[in-house]
């Protein structure tokens, strides 16, 4: 007859007591005797005032939006689409192209924020899209280029991945304080510009979360042994 029995299990010893009863406050380094550490420099988040191109390319409308940002501040410059939807696609090509341009070279954005091709089941949808973010993307020249996921820019806007394009307009006129007609391309290309300003300003604190080492987590199994009788 063969029994089957766990090992005990010992209990975890008791925490040493500290000032604040949360473990997010607990540093293990405290309780090392000797020379003190010298206390960290403080983390400061990125806010230098900047000037952001937002960009939704489409094949039949490209919307664009304009903000300015100081601080922890933002506010809409311009806002609008460019309008191409009865031109051939040579002539698309070329109007998202020129339109981008002249953009670039009334408001001189400091940096250019752009939405990344989402690939549906459609793919002949896909490469248009392709097509007129090439253009776009050729317009911009040297300026520093970030490229968002949609859902990404809907999440860092709205709080929600899947929000539909209502609900991405109405947070646009809400943060930016928009008066007057928001079309939805230009709603979209707002929160894309939006979307980078929020990235690059917890620019340092995400450097400082990639740069930490990660803990080391140790499995623990239950050992069995055979006892047989």
């Amino acid at each position: 007859m063969k029994a089957c029995f766990a090992s005990p299990i010992r209990r975890p010893e008791r925490m040493p007591s500290y000032r604040s009863k949360s473990w997010r406050a607990y540093r293990p380094e405290s309780l090392v005797t000797g020379a003190a550490s010298p206390p960290a420099a403080p983390l400061r988040l990125r806010a230098d005032a900047c000037r952001i191109l937002g960009l939704d390319p489409g094949s039949r409308r490209t919307g664009f939006g304009v903000i300015a940002v100081e601080g922890l501040d933002s506010r809409c410059l311009a806002q609008g689409h460019i309008e191409i939807e009865a031109l051939p696609l040579a002539e698309r090509l070329s109007r998202i192209h020129a339109g981008v341009t002249a953009l670039i070279a009334q408001w001189r954005p400091t940096e250019v924020a752009i939405e990344r091709v989402f690939l549906g089941r459609n793919v002949d949808s896909a490469l248009k899209l392709g097509q007129a973010r090439g253009a776009a993307l050729a317009a911009i020249g040297g300026i520093e280029l970030a490229e968002y996921a949609p859902r990404a820019v809907k999440l860092a806007t709205v709080g929600f991945g899947a929000a539909d394009k209502i609900q991405v307009a109405h947070m646009m006129r809400t943060l930016l304080k928009i008066e007057g007609t928001l079309s939805a391309d230009a709603a979209d290309a707002l929160a894309v510009a939006l979307c980078h300003a929020q990235h690059r300003r917890l620019a340092p604190l995400q450097a400082l979360r990639a740069s930490a080492p990660r803990p080391a987590t140790k499995r623990t199994r239950a050992v069995r042994t055979e006892v047989s009788g």
